[in-house]
């Protein structure tokens, strides 16, 4: 959506004349379709051909910001466009296999996920488009085990945002209780507020209404303030801030029932006595929760000391998960490469060409795609063989595409030079045509007879040596 404002504003800042303003209607309806399709989580499940679709709008509302609505911002405009209606219909055949993570991600938008629980739900995502990837790549069993782990991680964002809205405010009154000693001091009241957690828990684990956590979370939080306050009160008279005498001053009504709740006997006849007697009982009590405590804090200690320990296995758990994960999906990335190199191998005939990997770079040498002599004109009859080459490079649809022309040692260098330049750029050209690749990431050289690969004084040497060779820079693919 933040792509979308830019490109939307960037339309009111577009000079005065009818054709800039079209230019910017056009720019604002196709940056109004790219924003429903994120609210559509096609970015997702299509994302690298989203991907080339936003940032072509984006350059395409850079030029028209700067005045410059030319034929190259008509280009990115039709290109976006295409890019979109790919995404589409990738996302559209894919829906299948997400649907339990797109069903579990609405529920957690629901949830407010993205905010209440940020890194889970950036967790999901990422999951989500890895596996959108992975669809565009048609790699179907790597799709199904990423959707399943995007739904899983969906569903924990749900129940910790749930957490944060219907615990958030129990669980601080919870600690606040805590350290105001009411687990000994108001037993039964923090009970009743722990049994509230439990309950609150068990239904948020199982992703049940939201009704249900919620009136456990406000029923937890009015047993934990309770017990807060009851222990409070009985540190105060522990600590001599409030005396027995003064709370049970005229209550006397009610000294009988506490005496008898306290196990000793109400003398009637005498309140002052059994306020004494009373007090006495505290001071034991009081007593006895003091070494309660003691023994409470050394537990804390050694429970304390047993979390530490719990924490730092976690920690190593992830790290060993991080790193199986990492190697994992460099495995999966080499196998898909290879399967791929494998795919374009199979494409070509002996006569057409050959195909070679030099490091991260894959080279496409077509003897088949010959010219007239000292002509650089496409043949129609070519145009199969170019289409193999399309189908290459929309293979690897990150790489940036160098296309290079040479020639045999006959006639002149500088003319030989010049015509396998212009032979270069026909073939870049009417690949620009026909496949949806930013203009900037395709360049033609014309080498000339600079770099034979077999011998001039032959004519079979000198037929492989007049070739077009289409290189591909694959790192990061």
């Amino acid at each position: 959506m933040a792509l979308l404002a830019v490109l939307v504003a960037s339309c009111f800042l577009c000079p005065g004349p009818a054709a800039a303003q079209e230019g910017a209607g056009s720019l604002q309806t196709l940056a109004a379709r790219l924003g429903q399709a994120r609210e559509n989580a096609i970015h997702l499940l299509a994302p690298s051909s989203f991907g080339e679709a936003a940032d072509r709008l984006e350059d395409a509302s850079r030029r028209l910001r700067d005045g410059r609505q030319d034929d190259r911002f008509e280009e990115l405009l039709g290109e976006a466009g295409r890019w979109l209606e790919a995404a589409e219909r990738i996302a559209a055949a894919g829906r299948p296999h997400f649907a339990a993570a797109l069903a579990a991600r609405d529920q957690a938008r629901a949830s407010e996920a993205g905010t209440r629980a940020v890194e889970g739900w950036a967790r999901a995502e990422r999951e989500l488009e890895t596996a959108g990837r992975r669809l565009e790549r048609e790699d179907l069993e790597d799709v199904a085990v990423r959707a399943d782990r995007a739904a899983v991680l969906y569903r924990r964002a749900t129940r910790a945002a749930r957490r944060d809205e219907f615990l958030g405010a129990a669980m601080q009154a919870r600690a606040a209780a805590m350290n105001a000693g009411a687990s000994e001091l108001a037993p039964n009241a923090f009970s009743v507020g722990e049994a509230h957690i439990a309950s609150a828990e068990t239904e948020i684990e199982n992703l049940a209404p939201v009704e249900g956590p919620a009136r456990a979370g406000e029923a937890a939080f009015a047993a934990f303030s309770r017990a807060h306050r009851m222990a409070a009160l009985f540190d105060s008279v522990r600590r001599r801030e409030v005396t027995v005498e003064r709370l049970l001053d005229g209550h006397e009504a009610d000294l009988a029932r506490l005496a008898e709740a306290a196990g000793v006997e109400a003398l009637r006849s005498d309140a002052g006595e059994t306020t004494a007697r009373i007090e006495g009982e505290i001071a034991r009590l009081v007593a006895e929760n003091t070494r309660l405590g003691a023994e409470v804090a050394s537990e804390r200690a050694r429970t304390a000391e047993l979390d530490r320990r719990v924490a730092s296995l976690e920690d190593r758990v992830a790290e060993f998960e991080r790193r199986f994960t990492g190697a994992r999906d460099e495995l999966l990335a080499i196998r898909e490469r290879e399967a791929r190199l494998r795919e374009v191998q199979g494409l070509f005939t002996p006569a057409e060409g050959e195909v070679l990997l030099v490091g991260d770079r894959l080279v496409l040498r077509l003897f088949g795609l010959t010219f007239e002599p000292a002509r650089a004109e496409i043949d129609e009859a070519l145009y199969p063989l170019l289409t193999k080459v399309q189908r290459v490079i929309t293979t690897f649809p990150g790489a940036t595409v160098r296309i290079e022309g040479h020639t045999d040692a006959q006639g002149g260098t500088r003319g030989n030079q010049a015509l396998s330049q212009r032979r270069a750029i026909a073939v870049r050209e009417h690949l620009l045509a026909r496949v949806p690749i930013p203009s900037s990431r395709v360049e033609a050289a014309g080498l000339g007879e600079e770099r034979p690969i077999a011998s001039n004084e032959t004519e079979e040497g000198r037929a492989r040596n007049r070739r077009i060779e289409i290189v591909l820079d694959l790192a990061g693919n």
